[in-house]
């Protein structure tokens, strides 16, 4: 019985000391690995307006941190949500105030090609407004994006948390007002504005934009917009109202 025990105790010893030298093996291993590289700035700037130029459909939401863009005649955008169908589609519903009366009103928009189609916020009737009329075009915001961020220079790559419950990086930037002609036709020539951009660390796709200076003629030097993305290359259908 003695010798028994004894060699019961031995295979325990042993197999204990073999456990302890995988777990030890094991750490070894997984402190060997380092943790993954982060691109440079300008390696996911890159394949951030790769991404942008292959979408085909995307939701959006644009905002400001105070005030709104004028749009003439009276009112001021305040927020803007809809759908953009790439090429050449976009259907959106902005949030408008008129400043003189303090009231809001609602448009319905849609954006075919070079044609534009309001909704009155009172008749609720649909009709096709002149060219120009509003200082967007969402009909081509994917390229008009991408061309924006490949013209943003000292671009600078942090952690940017988490957006939409997507991991992302922050890649901010200088860039010139008038990148974002395709969005914004009357973008200010001679302008600079602070860009930043939540990128996906996976899909290398904006979840988030935001904009810091004059955009337009009569934006404050301290103007801020945001955009946000989501529903990337979901199916859309946006058809003429009329």
């Amino acid at each position: 019985m003695p010798r028994l025990l004894a060699t019961l105790a031995a295979g325990a010893a042993t197999r204990a000391a073999a456990a302890m030298s995988a777990a030890a093996l094991i750490a070894a291993c997984t402190a060997a690995v380092p943790p993954p590289t982060p691109p440079s700035a300008e390696a996911l700037r890159d394949r951030a307006v790769a991404t942008l130029r292959d979408l085909s459909s995307v939701h959006f939401t644009v905002s400001h941190e105070a005030g709104g863009t004028d749009l003439g005649g009276g009112l001021t955008l305040l927020t803007a949500e809809g759908d953009a169908l790439f090429p050449d589609r976009a259907e959106l519903s902005a949030l408008t105030v008129v400043e003189s009366a303090g009231i809001n009103l609602s448009l319905g928009i849609v954006q075919i090609a070079r044609d534009t189609y309001v909704r009155d916020p009172v008749s609720r009737i649909w009709r096709e407004a002149e060219p120009g009329t509003l200082p967007f075009n969402f009909v081509g915001m994917h390229d008009s994006l991408a061309d924006a961020l490949a013209a943003t220079t000292g671009l600078a790559l942090t952690d940017g948390g988490e957006r939409d419950g997507v991991a992302t990086f922050l890649l901010s930037g200088t860039v010139a007002a008038r990148a974002f002609a395709g969005l914004v036709p009357g973008a200010l020539e001679g302008s600079v504005l602070r860009i930043d951009a939540w990128i996906g660390r996976e899909d290398a796709l904006p979840r988030s934009i935001r904009l810091a200076g004059a955009l337009l003629a009569g934006d404050p030097p301290e103007m801020v917009r945001l955009m946000a993305l989501r529903d990337f290359n979901a199916p859309v259908t946006v058809e003429p109202p009329l």
